[in-house]
């Protein structure tokens, strides 16, 4: 502890601080720096060996020339000696170093976080004292605002560019515009009250009019195009850009919680994600585009965090970062960027401070003004499903929305056990070696099913701003018609069965598209249905006592308002989100009246589908690709304790301090697949001395393989404590600067659940357990999961001993590392 105290201390006097350190200590280290400077030109111009040089972003790309360092132990050689080569990094580099994490590796919290709390008080010290230096100050915290807003502008034009894009093929499979054939339908016949006679359908540029022939050439033009455009979105996704596929929240979740998962955000993921979200749409999937926005917004965050090198290269930064641009995807995608911060902290976010609430709320809002200024549907809507209504309800109606809430949380569930079964299906068949033609089969089937009727026909956002919307006395078409109020009713309701069915077959596939449109989709043809049936008894027996409080005068039933209803049912069932259901659909509604029977709907229909499982559909993908994740929702009660779980020291390599060389690191990296090692002081006594990982490790020593300084026999230093100098003319390689001298410790026979909370609140990859301070074994994140996971099945299986068996298999969980996984493009989560 005295060690890397001096050695931090000396660190700020080499940056100028003022320090406590005494005058004589201070005067070496000024010496030593002078030695240093000079070394550096002399050997520069020599072309001397370079070793690695980690600055205080951790980036192991910098090299420096080896310099003659001198440490805190050689400060007290006398210079006559200096001649011998010295332990490089330590002083300069500070009290602990990292290499850059491996891809899917956990960050650590703790360091990534100390690292940023340094660079504040690095920056405060250097400023210069008056408007200049708070100028400076100013400009280092607006970096993370200058992200968040254009991540917010970018976002606008993305949604507006996705929306309009997306719209113009869908009609392009019926017809085209006579005056311009960018124009969609509706900006074609956007003056006219009655027939537009300025769009053309396919049957009549070929002047077919006999009606068989008509519906033929039609459907076959439906058809084609959506395989075409379902083809391209595959064959983009499969060959460019896998992680592009499927919705991206449930990778984002993990990547939250540390997880490193490269090229996920990056620019091509971006680009492939925005085209093939359009086209999988445009091909008549029953996906939807809106759960895509969330990764789309987390790529322009993680692509506008590379340009200031203080957010690139600090993790926790860049995640305070993604979970404040998440927020703006949700808010493009409803119009909503209150609940799109309220997304961010109740499914998103793993660590949420204080301040990146307001950070959040700024993008939402920038994304929001955005979408609003370019008016992409040109009727002043940020959606096109927004809707208003001018009705109220009666509180009778409270149990008919409680009725609709069990319905849909039902149903919810099903669908996402339906899902995950097939997606497990997938991947254990012979189905993950044709992903294109798999998506090809399912377009062609989709789109002969769908062209039977008008309501699976339809897109399915105008499906749901159809459903949403109220009957006027004048319309008494479609919906609103009374004479065949039966009919639409059984259509409505098989609708949402082959709905269920469609959306469970297409979330697997190797396209980009989400879940949140479909399962609105689903639970507002359930509620309209519904609404439909409860508006039938009303009007065939007015007089009845449960209609005592409706007025003659004033319409009593709206059907579109149970739709709405439903559809939040729907959502929350699937997603297990509550408050941000609620709010997305008051944004939508702009109807504050409405607020009590969705937040009944969305109890009810939460706490139906939590009776059969507490993970949503998200979490649900996340176990079934073993990614190492703990909710910070969920309540563990586990038992055991740390003897237990941990891995023994026995079946453990160890790493003396100062007992080894080079060569026998270099052996023990070939021979050995752990992702680190202890530290001790020797192998008989165990004496904990440290931790260092093993990227850490494999780099300065793949350097040092290849530096003319070092040899095979060249010791290697460990500790931080008293050691041993290298004789004369010897090299010492110090690591040093990469071992983390105070790792996280646990007494033997400590509680599992402490140890799981540990994981949890701290973001720890790692514990060690000792006794006495002798090491005794390890536990790793991937042992509390993996212990989770089991204590979660098993209780599941308790709690639901009625459960049928087909049902419980639906929802196997595999645990094979991600790391070893085969690219399977049948799965949401991409394991790459």
């Amino acid at each position: 502890m005295d060690e890397t105290f001096e050695g931090a201390s000396m660190r700020r006097t080499f940056h100028g601080e003022t320090s406590s350190t005494p005058t004589h200590t201070r005067t070496a280290d000024t010496r030593s720096t002078h030695t240093r400077t000079g070394t550096m030109h002399s050997e520069s111009e020599s072309g001397s060996e370079y070793v690695p040089r980690f600055d205080d972003y951790g980036d192991e790309h910098s090299v420096v020339p080896l310099r003659r360092m001198r440490s805190s132990q050689e400060a007290l050689i006398p210079n006559d000696e200096s001649d011998m080569d010295v332990i490089t990094g330590w002083l300069y580099n500070g009290p602990l170093q990292r290499a850059k994490y491996e891809d899917f590796s956990t960050i650590d919290w703790i360091y990534e976080s100390t690292k940023a709390r340094h660079y504040k008080n690095d920056l405060r010290v250097q400023t210069h004292v008056g408007i200049k230096g708070r100028l400076q100050l100013l400009a280092d915290s607006s970096k993370s605002w200058i992200v968040l807003l254009a991540v917010g502008v970018t976002m606008g034009l993305i949604a507006t560019c996705i929306s309009v894009s997306s719209q113009w093929l869908i009609d392009v499979k019926g017809g085209y515009c006579r005056t311009g054939f960018y124009l969609n339908r509706r900006f074609c016949c956007w003056n006219t009250d009655t027939v537009c006679v300025d769009w053309v359908t396919w049957s009549e540029l070929f002047r077919v009019h006999w009606h068989w022939l008509d519906w033929l050439l039609q459907f076959i033009v439906f058809v084609f195009d959506a395989i075409l455009f379902a083809g391209i979105s595959t064959f983009l996704v499969t060959e460019y850009a896998p992680y592009a596929a499927g919705q991206g929240i449930a990778e984002i979740k993990t990547i939250m919680s540390g997880f490193m998962m490269r090229q996920f955000l990056g620019v091509r993921t971006l680009g492939i994600k925005c085209v093939g979200v359009v086209l999988s749409v445009a091909s008549g999937l029953s996906l939807g585009k809106e759960g895509t926005m969330v990764h789309v917004a987390c790529c322009c965050g993680n692509i506008y965090s590379r340009v200031f090198r203080k957010i690139k290269h600090n993790e926790v930064k860049r995640r305070e970062l993604l979970s404040a641009a998440s927020a703006a995807g949700i808010s493009v995608a409803f119009g909503a960027p209150i609940a799109g911060v309220l997304f961010s902290l109740e499914q998103v976010s793993y660590y949420f401070p204080a301040k990146t609430m307001w950070r959040s709320l700024f993008c939402a809002t920038a994304a929001a003004v955005t979408l609003k200024l370019l008016n992409p549907f040109r009727n002043g809507k940020l959606v096109s499903f927004q809707v208003t209504y001018d009705r109220t309800w009666d509180l009778f109606e409270l149990w008919f929305f409680v009725a609709i809430g069990v319905i849909c949380g039902i149903i919810g569930m099903l669908q996402n056990r339906l899902t995950l079964y097939l997606m497990e299906y997938r991947q254990h068949s012979v189905l993950k070696n044709f992903a294109r033609g798999e998506v090809l089969v399912v377009a062609l089937a989709t789109a002969c099913v769908s062209y039977m009727s008008v309501y699976l026909r339809a897109d399915m956002v105008t499906l749901v701003s159809n459903l949403f919307t109220e009957c006027t006395g004048q319309e008494t078409d479609g919906l609103c018609s009374r004479g065949d109020r039966t009919g639409n009713v059984f259509s409505l309701l098989v609708t949402s069965v082959l709905r269920v069915l469609m959306t469970s077959v297409a979330c697997g596939l190797a396209v980009p598209a989400g879940m949140f449109t479909p399962s609105m989709a689903t639970g507002a043809s359930i509620g309209r249905a519904f609404g439909m049936v409860v508006q039938t008894l009303y009007e065939n027996h007015p007089t009845w006592r449960l209609f005592g409080a409706c007025r003659p005068d004033v319409p009593c039933i709206t059907p579109g308002v149970y739709a709405l209803v439903g559809a939040a049912s729907m959502l929350a069932s699937t997603t297990r989100m509550t408050v941000t259901v609620v709010v997305i659909m008051f944004e939508l509604t702009d109807a504050l009246i409405y607020v009590l029977p969705i937040m009944l709907a969305v109890t009810v229909s939460k706490s139906v589908a939590d009776a059969f499982g507490k993970d949503g559909y998200f979490e649900s993908i996340i176990h079934l690709n073993g990614y190492p994740f703990l909710s910070m929702d969920q309540e563990y009660v586990l038992h055991g304790t740390s003897d237990e779980l941990m891995v023994r020291v026995s079946e453990m390599t160890v790493v003396e301090a100062n007992g080894e060389t080079l060569e026998s690191v270099l052996k023990l990296l070939r021979e050995s697949s752990y992702s680190g090692f202890p530290v001790v002081k020797s192998k008989s006594s165990l004496v904990l001395v440290g931790y260092i990982s093993r990227s850490d490790m494999a780099m300065v020593a793949e350097r040092a393989r290849v530096s003319s300084v070092y040899s095979n026999a060249s010791p290697c230093c460990f500790s931080r404590g008293n050691i041993e100098l290298p004789m004369a003319h010897a090299q010492m390689l110090d690591f040093r600067p990469w071992v983390d001298a105070t790792p996280i410790t646990i007494s033997h026979g400590t509680d599992v659940n402490l140890v799981a909370e540990m994981f949890r609140e701290l973001g720890v990859r790692y514990v060690l357990v000792v006794h006495h301070g002798a090491l005794l074994g390890i536990i790793t994140k991937k042992d509390i999961v993996r212990t989770v996971r089991l204590h979660s099945r098993n209780q599941a299986r308790s709690e639901m001993p009625y459960v049928p068996v087909w049902l419980s298999s639906m929802v196997r969980q595999t645990h094979e590392p991600v790391q070893h996984r085969l690219p399977v493009f049948s799965s949401e989560s991409r394991g790459l």
